[in-house]
């Protein structure tokens, strides 16, 4: 479909925009009302608000095409349970991809959890085991930064594996800001852990 074809089809920017602006504070709580009924905190980790929060960003920034004969609070909160959806399947994973390497430990650092979908049914006691350690230290590595606005912002939504484009946006940074803050959650958290964190087998 070319750029013509999808304006006739799905808002452009500055209409999303102008649609979101027009939400009024009933609609708001209308939509944090679903997506708790939705179940956001149990299945995602994620409140409302959060959710909220992502579904505007995604529309904002395009990544989610909303079409002209959708409504605005229809259109949200479909996007807000594919985003529960998504956010449970990567919740039920147990942190099996990196999630933090980058920021605080660098390219050398392992997997938190090994893949284990071909393994025996303890290794799943093992694995629930270690994803509750990681979530203890992520916990506090959390702790490190309360205060810093722009710096739990940024590790919630690297948690969440966002982008650094929809990081700029829910985090409201600018990119220079963006790598300040990357820097000062690297340095910060390698003075304060010299040696790694314990799941993860940092090589020199």
């Amino acid at each position: 479909m070319n750029d013509v074809n999808k304006s006739d089809t799905h808002y452009s920017e500055i209409e999303v925009h102008d649609l979101l602006g027009c939400l009024g504070d009933a609609d708001i709580v209308r939509l944090l009302q679903v997506f708790q009924t939705l179940g956001c905190a149990a299945r995602t980790g994620l409140s409302n608000q959060d959710v909220l929060g992502h579904v505007v960003g995604q529309a904002l920034a395009l990544e989610r095409p909303w079409p002209r004969n959708v409504n605005a609070a229809a259109y949200l909160i479909q996007s807000g349970k594919s985003l529960i959806s998504n956010e449970e399947t990567k919740r039920a994973k147990l942190l099996t991809t990196s999630t933090f390497d980058e920021v605080a430990l660098g390219e050398d650092a392992s997997r938190a959890v090994a893949d284990l979908s071909h393994t025996a049914p303890e290794a799943h006691i093992e694995l629930s085991q270690s994803s509750d350690i990681v979530m203890e230290w992520i916990a506090q590595i959390q702790q490190l930064f309360e205060g810093d606005d722009d710096a739990s912002c940024f590790i919630k939504q690297k948690l969440n594996t966002q982008k650094k484009a929809k990081i700029l946006i829910l985090c409201v940074l600018t990119d220079q800001v963006y790598r300040n803050v990357e820097k000062r959650i690297k340095d910060k958290v390698k003075k304060r852990f010299p040696n790694g964190l314990p799941w993860w087998e940092i090589q020199s």
